[in-house]
């Protein structure tokens, strides 16, 4: 007897397509391989970058690399280790160009899709380029501007609300977890004061002069210089991450034609219906990865923050959100939010489990499991604690495997999840600008606190080049604006309106001044986790509301992430994960090995552990397609194990994958909201 489908999440709003702009790359030439002179490379290099379009979509993706390659190609460059390494990098641009669906410049764009009783596809060649700004161009002719206080004299200036002060030091987030300090002067006091709301530069620099006369005016604008540049004062030049593009209210002249058109998002010109089987599919992964999350009621860290703040204050208190995260007069952050790594994968009864079916697999020589409703319970019930409350929404984001249309329409296709977001709206956020009259979906999501309401988070990333990937038009009412200028005008939240407080097992978030409880989205696809890009409050903040709920990720293996093998786990027609190797560099011989020698010694570990002549490489959260059967492929993988000990390689999908759509490479993306 076959048991029914247990679906605990429903797609909710429109699906998006990420899809590869160009089905195939130019011809590649026989791979010259390491220790072949300069004119070899030159000789690969040139039938490729005469292809134009592959050459303005790398040109416009790196414009070092781009300069490299032609001072190879025009004889300026003769260092043959160069060369090499430029050829490196146009032949992994070269296999991201037909074979990676993720939105990156010219490579890859996006399009909304629908779901109906049959499939549909028309991918036309009248693709819609939208440019913005540079973030590294834009931020270093804001800072030049900024060091001029002739120039920023009329422009307003305010504290950074991420700024604090402890021990005779004012702190401010810098890059990553890092921060910038100062001493807490006499003219950093009046600064603070003076510049809590939005003032003049010009008139800020008048109380200075006023109160420390001694000081001659070029002294106060080297000082007030210093204090915008390290981001304790920011200025209305920065826009907010509520404005898309932020160099359109720039003065002319700040940034030259090229700068302001350097980065680019790509409107595909395609339409798409998928059948609504698909949409079934995904929603049944959605509802294994929530069932199989390793912390249904949160992570241990938030845990222990939650219990002490019970012990402090009790069930019902609610105190100041700028006290709670203060170290001195609160409980600071949560474990683990001030540095920057993954966080632990200790021991425990699932992880276990876990270790005992992979390593089942590996004995028996079998690269997937089944993953029976049995199994899936057990692992359910290995979790470390049941959860009290489901994750109220959050993203798939999956690859369709059909070989044709009708095989799609037949049901003989497979979901192969890639990446599952914290919420609705994280990967697909950044893309809002480019569907104006698409309808604001966010506006009706579920909130764990049934008298919430949804607020946006804006926010600047803590690196300059993430930028763009923060920025969204203000689609909820309410917006949170944490370490931004925003004008008097603005009818936006701060930080110091906000307070944390406790019911049940639940902190939450509410206005000081009216008691309303928020529950805020955050739409960047930054990873908060790793706490390299974003500033520890903004993690807090975006988490809080949902901290007792599970926390929904990809398959993640535990304590098992460490084998050398894991199998692929099948759900119905999802993979849940594919089959992964690891490999290392140890493993094979060193950097003086011919590459036919160490492509050998490779063959031979593929035939032992099991490894298929196709893979994906990973590197962070991107996935190259490698052919480990070509030298070219070969030589790009060597490279990368130089620079790291251990490579993680995943099975790569069948050749036919991408049938149904033509052959272009892609993934889709839906959101899903918690409800039968």
């Amino acid at each position: 007897m076959t048991r029914s489908r247990r679906i605990l999440y429903r797609r909710t709003g429109t699906g998006m397509l990420r899809a590869a702009v160009n089905l195939s790359a130019p011809a590649l030439p026989p791979w010259p391989g390491p220790g072949t002179p300069t004119e070899q490379w030159r000789s690969w290099l040139g039938p490729i970058w005469a292809d134009d379009t592959f050459r303005r979509t790398v040109s416009n993706a790196s414009r070092d690399l781009a300069r490299q390659v032609e001072a190879v190609l025009d004889g300026r460059s003769s260092n043959a280790r160069r060369a090499r390494r430029a050829a490196l990098a146009v032949a992994r641009y070269a296999i991201r160009y037909e074979h990676r669906s993720t939105p990156f410049g010219l490579f890859a764009g996006v399009c909304l899709i629908d779901f109906g009783e049959t499939s549909a596809v028309l991918v036309g060649e009248e693709h819609k380029i939208v440019a913005r700004a540079n973030p590294r161009a834009l931020d270093e002719a804001i800072t030049a501007r900024e060091s001029d206080a002739a120039s920023m004299a009329d422009i307003e200036v305010c504290v950074n609300n991420l700024a604090y002060v402890r021990d005779g030091r004012v702190f401010v987030p810098s890059e990553g977890a890092s921060e910038f300090s100062l001493a807490l002067t006499p003219a950093l006091a009046l600064v603070l004061q003076a510049a809590k709301s939005p003032i003049r530069h010009a008139a800020l620099a008048g109380k200075l002069a006023a109160e420390f006369p001694q000081a001659d005016e070029h002294r106060q604008a080297a000082f007030l210089a210093e204090l915008l540049r390290h981001s304790l004062l920011r200025s209305a030049l920065r826009a907010p991450a509520t404005i898309v593009d932020p160099a359109a209210d720039l003065p002319a002249g700040t940034l030259d034609a090229r700068e302001r058109e350097a980065s680019v998002d790509v409107l595909l010109d395609a339409e798409v219906r998928l059948p609504e089987t698909v949409a079934a599919e995904l929603e049944t992964a959605a509802t294994a990865l929530a069932r199989l999350a390793p912390h249904p009621a949160g992570t241990e860290a938030w845990r222990r923050y939650t219990e002490q703040f019970a012990a402090r204050w009790g069930d019902g208190a609610e105190v100041g959100l700028e006290q709670l995260v203060d170290p001195d007069n609160g409980l600071g952050l949560p474990g683990g939010f001030g540095s920057v790594a993954e966080p632990p994968r200790p021991m425990s009864r699932r992880g276990r489990l876990l270790l005992e079916l992979a390593g089942t697999a590996a004995v028996e020589r079998r690269q997937t499991v089944i993953l029976s409703e049995t199994l899936l319970e057990e692992l359910e019930a290995a979790a470390d604690q049941p959860p009290t409350t489901l994750a109220p929404h959050f993203e798939v984001c999956a690859q369709v495997q059909a070989r044709s249309l009708p095989a799609l329409d037949q049901g003989n296709f497979r979901v192969r999840v890639h990446t599952v977001s914290r919420a609705a709206g994280t990967m697909t956020g950044r893309f809002r600008h480019l569907f104006p009259q698409a309808p604001a979906d966010q506006a009706t999501l579920p909130t764990v606190d049934p008298v919430a309401e949804l607020a946006q988070l804006s926010f600047h990333p803590s690196r300059v080049e993430a930028d763009l990937l923060t920025r969204t038009p203000q689609v909820l009412p309410e917006l949170v604006s944490v370490g931004e200028f925003r004008g008097s005008d603005d009818k936006v939240l701060f930080p110091a309106d906000l307070v944390v407080g406790l019911r049940g097992s639940h902190l939450y978030l509410a206005v000081a001044a009216t008691g309303q409880r928020l529950e805020l989205l955050a739409p960047t696809a930054i990873n908060f986790v790793w706490n390299n890009y974003t500033p520890p409050l903004v993690r807090f903040l975006a988490e809080i509301s949902r901290a007792a709920t599970p926390q929904v990720t990809w398959f993640d293996w535990g304590a098992a992430w460490t084998l050398p093998f894991t199998p692929a786990l099948h759900y119905r027609r999802s993979i849940l994960v594919a089959a992964r190797w690891q490999l290392r560099a140890r493993t094979l011989p060193g950097r003086s090995a011919r590459l036919e020698e160490w492509g050998e010694h490779l063959h031979a570990w593929r035939c032992r552990a099991g490894v298929p002549e196709r893979v994906l490489l990973a590197m962070d959260d991107q996935r190259l397609p490698l052919n480990l059967t070509r030298e070219m492929d070969l030589d790009v993988l060597r490279t990368h194990l130089g620079g790291s000990p251990v490579t993680v390689l995943y099975d790569a999908p069948p050749p036919d994958a991408d049938g149904w759509i033509g052959g272009r490479a892609h993934s889709i993306v839906v959101s899903v909201r918690a409800g039968r």
